[in-house]
């Protein structure tokens, strides 16, 4: 398992301030676009991720963190 972070993505959600973060656990870097791409996010072929770590065991989960803007 692996965990992948996309510090900041374009568009991680429907919401005014679409752009945020995204961490996800899965076994692959195109699994794990798979699954955050739902519910609005969008993670684009260009938007490589900022970080890849090996990890033991776990399951797949996705954590967004969506920017505050001018509502934070």
């Amino acid at each position: 398992m692996k965990v992948f972070i996309w510090c900041n993505v374009e568009k991680m959600s429907d919401n005014y301030h679409s752009d945020g973060g995204v961490v996800v656990f899965a076994e692959t870097e195109e699994r794990a676009r798979e699954i955050a791409n739902v519910d609005g996010c969008s993670i684009k072929s260009h938007e490589m991720p900022d970080e890849m770590r090996e990890v033991v065991g776990g399951v797949e989960r996705v954590f967004y963190m969506p920017n505050a803007g001018c509502c934070g």
